[in-house]
């Protein structure tokens, strides 16, 4: 009963980020559940191919679907409150057109690009199918988390989790050895493009169809310039097991899809936070209150910090849980990935007041020059190292983003948001532990050592961290 009564008592904002934390660990469980799953049941060829598609994906969907459930969209949930069913029925039906668009020269162009796709029509309708639909769920969602809505965004991402994979395994389990990459990914996609129509039609209903056009030109004029970045930042992480699938080949793929696996863990943390800061900071912007968005913002960033530390140290055991010993070789990789990883959420504490004063283009600087980077690097150093190159390449390109984004910041509200120096201090520490944290894994009785050091000082300093949480409520 107390408990009850300290959850009915918390803010809006908090009982959000913990509902979606809540939920993001179940998600991110059934990842780690599915993926073992897959990579005994799917050859090492077929699970980097099953991870190219995955990646071919959300590099084009970025084009196809405009990014709209993004930026923009938490704009138009501040500048049209009294008209957000309008807005966001509106916004999928903009996406919808450039879908279409879009597949159109795709299909049209196919012949040229099959061999960069390396995929056959099959998968390319497959994936257009889920670009006209998935908005619908995207925009929905992003309006629920706006206005704190947390219970049916639960119900729906933990459906969408436990349906889709569980489809997969099925359809996997009834096809021959050797033949389970359709059945793998269309078992999976096909679920969820039956429950994002579902969304699609809601949106419809509740909005009787109407469209209003007038929203379009903004939207269009406000993303357009964003969608080079967008693709940039996706790219960034992504184009790695593309570059490694054509330099390397697909086994090399899943093994590097399964380090990145591993490391992503750390990332459910911040989304679920990120869900709520958002509309927090754009509050705060509304009243110039930046001392309380340093507040809210730092102590999140150095328990991040710890969580990524502390999953470097475990990274081995990790690895045995969401496979088995065939990829064991993708450890090595795991340290300088989940460094990049720090240094990529640096990225939202930047662009989130970047674009609360609508400038997008400003973030494109970051994002484009460390793509660029990243690819360069990975051009050279994969042909010369092999996959685990890439975690080294994305780490140092996460790191001059980072730094492009701050400055840009700066540049663009006169002043500190954040006290930097800090942030530099957990930097540099985050750095050296990413570089460092691989040579400690022949020495289990260090790295054990090292996390039991960690938990003493956690107690040690627990009305500290007691007090951090405390102030993140607050806030």
């Amino acid at each position: 009963m107390k408990l009850l009564e300290k959850w009915r008592g918390l803010s809006a904002g908090v009982k959000a980020s913990a509902a979606y934390f809540f939920a993001g660990v179940v998600s991110l469980g059934m990842g780690y559940i599915t993926t073992p799953v897959f990579t005994n049941m799917l050859s090492p060829e077929e699970f980097g191919q099953a991870s190219a598609f995955l990646t071919w994906v959300q590099v084009l969907g970025i084009i196809a679907m405009f990014c709209l459930s993004y930026g923009v969209f938490n704009n138009g949930m501040v500048e049209h409150p009294d008209d957000r069913n309008g807005y966001t029925y509106s916004m999928l039906i903009l996406s919808n057109l450039i879908t279409l668009a879009f597949s159109a020269v795709l299909l049209l162009l196919y012949p040229v690009l099959k061999d960069l796709l390396k995929m056959d029509l099959r998968l390319v309708l497959l994936m257009c199918g889920l670009f006209l639909v998935q908005p619908a769920f995207n925009l929905w969602q992003t309006w629920q988390r706006y206005e704190y809505r947390y219970k049916a965004v639960i119900f729906f991402s933990l459906l969408l989790a436990i349906a889709a994979p569980a489809v997969s395994i099925i359809a996997v389990c009834a096809a021959p050895e050797g033949e389970r990459l359709y059945p793998r990914l269309f078992g999976m996609e096909l679920t969820m493009i039956a429950i994002y129509a579902g969304f699609h039609l809601y949106l419809g209903i509740r909005n009787r169809f109407r469209v209003k056009t007038e929203y379009w030109k903004a939207a269009v004029l406000f993303n357009l310039p964003l969608i080079p970045h967008y693709l940039s930042t996706y790219l960034l992480s992504g184009s790695d097991k593309l570059m490694i699938e054509h330099l390397v080949g697909d086994a090399a793929v899943a093994y590097y899809s399964v380090a990145h696996t591993t490391a992503a863990v750390v990332l459910v943390v911040w989304t679920a936070v990120n869900s709520s800061l958002l509309p927090y900071t754009y509050e705060k912007c509304k009243t110039e209150d930046f001392s309380a968005i340093d507040r809210f913002t730092r102590p999140i960033l150095l328990l991040f910090g710890i969580c990524c530390t502390a999953l470097i140290m475990f990274a081995p055991e990790v690895v045995r849980i969401v496979s088995n010993e065939h990829y064991m070789e993708a450890v090595s990789v795991i340290p300088p990935i989940i460094g990049g990883l720090f240094f990529q959420v640096q990225y939202y504490i930047y662009a989130n007041i970047l674009y609360y004063y609508k400038k997008p283009a400003g973030v494109m600087a970051g994002s484009v020059t460390a793509t660029v980077l990243n690819l360069v690097l990975n051009y050279v150093f994969i042909r010369k190292y092999g996959y685990a190159a890439a975690g080294y390449t994305t780490l140092i390109s996460y790191i001059v983003q980072a730094v492009i984004d701050c400055a840009v910041m700066r540049r663009a509200v006169g002043r500190d948001i954040y006290n930097m120096k800090q942030i530099l201090y957990m930097s540099v520490g985050m750095t050296v532990i990413s570089l460092t944290g691989g040579f400690l894994y022949g020495m289990p009785a260090v790295r054990y050592g090292i996390l039991l050091v960690m938990v003493a000082l956690a107690v040690v300093f627990r009305k500290r961290i007691a007090g951090i949480i405390s102030t993140v409520r607050k806030s």
